[in-house]
């Protein structure tokens, strides 16, 4: 899906941490639950730096270097859906289509109710011909976010691959309503020239 302009959507998940934790401050520290709690805490607060890092990385376009701040934060803290998710975005930039893959199913293991990840592995799978598994990804997207316009538009564009025309250029109708709400009218424009394209070649 070469051509499609979908937003990404930065997130972290009511992540807390002490910002007081040290190695110096652990070592009057007895009591090795207490310390061990305090331990993860600090290694989740240096996983949320390396995490942004790689946001950073992968918008100034040092696609690998993302990858690699993402792979420190996991290393630190393996448990952490949003880096598997941006890391499977910086695969996805990179032509790794399965390993995005991989990363968009670790993250929906660990948070399943985020629908800007099942949009990407929907288009994902669209980019591997799964088309069908494509449109399973924008509908579950879509019920947990009934107005997200990029998912109407990209379940749109696996419709319009699979032959259901109509079915295109009502999702894609949708999308466009969406997007004139929302004032994002490059995206609107978009979406409408795609719909004349649809119903010229019906013609």
């Amino acid at each position: 899906m070469k051509k499609w302009k979908l937003a990404i959507t930065i997130f972290i998940f009511g992540i807390i941490y002490s910002p007081q934790v040290s190695a110096k401050s652990l070592e009057n520290i007895s009591d090795v639950r207490i310390k061990s709690s305090l331990l993860a805490q600090s290694d989740l607060k240096e996983a949320i730096v390396y995490f942004h890092q790689g946001i950073n990385r992968h918008t100034f376009g040092d696609i690998k270097g993302a990858i690699e701040e993402y792979n420190k934060a996991l290393r630190l803290h393996p448990n952490f859906p949003e880096v598997y998710y941006k890391r499977g975005i910086s695969h996805y930039k990179l032509g790794d289509l399965k390993g995005a893959i991989a990363d968009y199913n670790k993250a929906i293991s660990l948070n399943s109710n985020y629908p800007g990840i099942y949009n990407h592995r929907g288009f994902t799978r669209h980019d591997l011909g799964d088309l069908k598994g494509a449109i399973a990804d924008f509908n579950k997207a879509l019920s947990l976010n009934p107005n997200f316009p990029e998912a109407y538009q990209n379940r749109g564009i696996s419709r319009n691959k699979l032959g259901d025309k109509q079915g295109a250029i009502t999702d894609l109708k949708t999308a466009a309503n969406l997007f004139q709400q929302q004032k994002r009218i490059s995206n609107y424009q978009e979406v409408i020239d795609l719909i004349e394209k649809i119903e010229n070649r019906e013609k």
